[in-house]
């Protein structure tokens, strides 16, 4: 019995509920030290009416230090979401998949899971290389100097100030240790690159979690890197344990009021919080009716409201709106099949953002946005 060591999760995880400590133990020592079998959750429907299945009884679990609930695991990935919680006899907690906590990833784990299956499929055909071209032919300068130069390790093409400026904020890599909340873990395994010491990768979706790990094998940087299944609403980590964490386009698919106060709990003090974020931009209601989204999922471009946790959970914030003029455009030429190269939107965007802070209040009107907090 060990915790959580066959894993390399060492002594970080925890029940995403109680926060509990959780021990990695066989099915059967669960059991025996329960007094009484597991059991999982029957199926349940999501905000949208769909079935959901339970992740279900693994061989491997992590039971909780109260030895009252266990968690199953995937090939070694800990699934941490409270509703796949697994209940010795019969107190089995009740989840409503509806909740806000809980209805954007239980819906969307089918869409999330299956373009993660397709971009898994080209990762295991050519590699990483195919995945981060430009950052596995980075040089030792290169990774030294990170985030510069730009076009290294910078990739989000309509977003690529606010990118920029979270790696900036986030500071140099080496010796240190990050959270990436949300999306396939491409960011922290750039960090990894540039010497991170370790990272982690938190996601709803199992598809993520195994495509992350799988990519940071191929990097080579497979041992430093870690992926659980879970929200950022009820992050299964100890407190106080990153430098940094970053959200690339997924702060605003949470419930920022509880995901915000989590991602400062997990922070050591003086630890640095960055997002790189869409943001409700005046004109966002038109150009979706006419172009629709970019995706066939939630999305909703992050408000001051939704942003208002941040003065009570970190010591500092900024927001920097950016891509007031031409970000809009360029997506608009994307939806109609035009493909961009990421120096254009670079080098336009930080002559519109320029132009645009000599007007008050109009980088505010951007539909990029910046989150950059420390605690």
């Amino acid at each position: 019995m060990n915790e959580t060591a066959s894993y390399g999760y060492g002594k970080s995880l925890v029940c995403p509920v109680s926060k509990l400590p959780l021990i990695d133990v066989t099915r059967s020592e669960a059991e025996s030290l329960a007094g009484m079998p597991l059991r999982s959750r029957n199926d349940l429907q999501n905000a949208k009416g769909g079935i959901s299945k339970p992740a279900g009884i693994t061989e491997m679990v992590l039971l909780r230090e109260d030895h009252k609930l266990a968690y199953p695991t995937s090939d070694g990935i800990p699934i941490l979401l409270a509703p796949e919680a697994l209940a010795a006899g019969t107190d089995l907690p009740e989840y409503d998949l509806s909740h806000p906590k809980y209805a954007e990833a239980y819906e969307e784990m089918e869409f999330y899971n299956s373009a993660a299956k397709e971009t898994l499929a080209k990762l295991n055909k050519d590699g990483a290389w195919s995945i981060l071209p430009t950052e596995m032919v980075a040089t030792q300068a290169e990774k030294d100097s990170f985030p510069a130069p730009w076009f290294r390790w910078i990739d989000a093409t309509h977003d690529s100030a606010a990118q920029w400026e979270s790696y900036d904020h986030l500071g140099k890599m080496p010796g240190r240790r990050f959270l990436q909340l949300g999306g396939s873990g491409t960011h922290v395994i750039k960090f990894l690159m540039a010497g991170a010491e370790e990272c982690w990768l938190a996601t709803p979706m199992l598809g993520e979690a195994m495509f992350g790990r799988a990519l940071a094998e191929s990097a080579g940087v497979g041992d430093r890197f870690r992926a659980v299944v879970g929200i950022a609403e009820e992050l299964p980590l100890r407190s106080e344990i990153f430098d940094g964490i970053f959200a690339g386009g997924c702060l605003h698919h949470m419930v920022t009021d509880a995901a915000l106060p989590e991602a400062a709990r997990v922070l050591r003090p003086g630890g640095k919080f960055a997002a790189a974020e869409p943001w409700r931009a005046p004109l966002y209601s038109i150009g979706t009716k006419i172009l629709g989204k970019r995706e066939d999922a939630y999305c909703r471009p992050l408000t001051n409201d939704r942003v208002s946790p941040l003065k009570h959970s970190f010591s500092s914030f900024e927001l920097i709106g950016h891509g007031t003029v031409t970000r809009y455009p360029f997506l608009a030429l994307e939806k109609f099949g035009f493909s961009i190269s990421k120096s254009i939107p670079w080098h336009i965007g930080r002559i519109d953002d320029a132009l645009c802070s000599l007007i008050p209040g109009a980088r505010r009107m951007g539909s990029s946005v910046t989150v950059l907090a420390t605690k």
